[in-house]
């Protein structure tokens, strides 16, 4: 009898299913978007009614696109997106909507409490996260102390995405992986617990908190007849924790060995690299956290956009590449990137900075997305030339921060939306000036989940056992050595251009 393994990703901007074979093979995907909400400036938000309903959509059309027998599919294993938190209260209805990972709410007020409480250094290498105005969830805990007591009081229990999520599915309790806890930054990262010091200083000591898992992967409860009928899902599937989005899909790129990098071009945009001892950066720039389940490390720089920015390009900017792809059925994106081909490298001139919530590697959460270098000769196809490689420049900012930083870096896997695409893969080699490898599954968040819940139902051994079962090269893309001089002069004009901006704006 054959089995089968569902990977679901719970994303910022939407959700997408995959059931796999045991070798990773997909054969059933479904995908659906929904909205973030903005109240404010520098706010964002989520609703539970506008995700949870196309989780269950998403798996239930996966399953029967897939054209299997469901009482085969053997577990479940979610990727949901991290510092994402919600109040719950007693009852445990919600008190206030999910803050996501990209609300830049925090002020120089919660900043300063942290570091009254804490030293930076001390902060940094406890919790391997430096005290900034975003992706901190105890930073926005504070917060609500400071602005919204009211609700702080009524507040029973908060809850990340994964074990809020995976108890709608039916999972037994609150169970959270130290990636996840990791990212609230009021865990230490050494002893998977929560740091009672940080709980007290947001004022949410009496509140519980899911219970931190270290292990690859757990079984955390079974499908439900009424679940069942929601999803597709054959009643005793087993439900398992997965990660964070990010170390799902490194995993699923095969970040298990200490050296190894893996570069995720997602609504966010990061560049993790495997270490076996805790590599911190002398500059507290870059985030160190558990390698979830590899007995590991990894450092990580980070962009608060980049596959957000190509999105937003696309929705603002592209209605007629929207059209012609209802048209003709391609992907609108591959329609974009046909046309910045014809644009040459600097996009004749023009410059596209893609901070459009901050910008992460160098912990400016002011900066804001621009456009420069316009002139009336400027075409559609440079503007969207520049778009591809502002996104690659930031990335490559961070790549730069670690090698600084001391971490050698030969090679790249690129997972997630770019690396579907050859044209933007072949920059991204070229830019960077290393070889860009592409894994077998371009779904490598749905994998890396499917890939914890094989290993909690004991199909692969371990980590390392799973990664040689399914992770493959399948695609390497060599950076042309003669494009190098001239991608960095554009890059050096590039970083002027924030200098300028950051100088004369604020």
């Amino acid at each position: 009898m054959s089995k089968y393994l569902v990977g679901i990703d719970e994303g910022t901007s939407g959700c997408k299913t995959c059931v796999f074979d045991l070798e990773g093979n997909i054969l059933g995907m479904s995908y659906r978007e929904y909205p973030c909400i903005y109240p404010k400036p520098g706010y964002v938000e989520q609703k539970v009614e506008d995700v949870l309903p196309q989780l269950f959509a998403t798996c239930k059309d996966a399953i029967e696109k897939s054209q299997i027998n469901a009482d085969d599919i053997v577990a479940m294993g979610l990727s949901s997106i991290s510092n994402s938190f919600c109040l719950l209260d007693e009852n445990e209805e919600i008190l206030h909507d999910f803050v996501v990972w990209n609300d830049i709410r925090v002020t120089s007020e919660q900043l300063d409490q942290l570091k009254e409480a804490f030293t930076p250094e001390e902060h940094y290498h406890q919790v391997g996260r430096p005290i900034t105005t975003a992706n901190a969830s105890i930073a926005k805990l504070i917060w609500f102390r400071n602005h919204k007591p009211e609700v702080l009081e009524k507040t029973a229990r908060i809850c990340c995405t994964q074990d809020y999520y995976l108890k709608q599915f039916g999972a037994d309790d609150y169970y959270v992986d130290d990636t996840s806890a990791s990212r609230m930054a009021a865990s230490s990262i050494h002893t998977h617990q929560w740091s009672k010091e940080r709980l007290r200083l947001a004022g949410v000591e009496h509140v519980k908190f899911p219970e931190i898992i270290a292990e690859p992967g757990k079984i955390v409860g079974t499908i439900k007849e009424d679940i069942s009928e929601k999803t597709g899902l054959p009643v005793g599937c087993k439900i398992c924790l997965g990660a964070i989005d990010q170390n799902c899909s490194t995993f699923g790129g095969g970040l298990v060995e200490s050296g190894s990098a893996v570069m995720v071009i997602g609504t966010f945009g990061s560049c993790f690299i495997a270490s076996d001892q805790p590599a911190y950066d002398v500059n507290m720039k870059l985030v160190v956290k558990e390698n979830h389940g590899m007995g590991n490390y990894t450092v990580e720089g980070m962009s608060s956009a980049a596959g957000s920015a190509f999105r937003w390009y696309r929705d603002v900017c592209c209605q007629k590449e929207i059209s012609d792809a209802k048209k003709t059925g391609k992907d609108a994106y591959d329609l974009i990137v046909d046309g910045a081909k014809t644009s040459p490298i600097g996009s004749n001139g023009v410059f596209f900075l893609p901070y459009l919530q901050g910008v992460s590697a160098k912990q400016d959460y002011n900066a804001r997305g621009t456009f420069l270098g316009m002139t009336l000769g400027s075409s559609h196809h440079d503007i969207s030339r520049a778009v591809l490689e502002g996104i690659c420049f930031e990335m490559l900012d961070i790549v730069d921060a670690e090698r600084a930083a001391g971490i050698p870096l030969s090679s790249i896997r690129l997972v997630g939306g770019a690396s579907k695409n050859d044209y933007w893969c072949q920059m991204f080699a070229d830019i960077m000036q290393v070889p860009i490898e592409v894994v077998k599954s371009d779904e490598a968040g749905c994998l890396g989940a499917a890939m914890y819940a094989g290993i909690a139902c004991g199909i692969y051994d371990s980590c390392l056992d799973a990664v040689r079962k399914v992770v493959s090269v399948v695609k390497v893309f060599a950076p042309d050595t003669e494009k190098a001089e001239r991608y960095q002069n554009v890059f050096a004009a590039w970083k002027k251009a924030y200098v300028a901006l950051k100088d004369r704006f604020y």
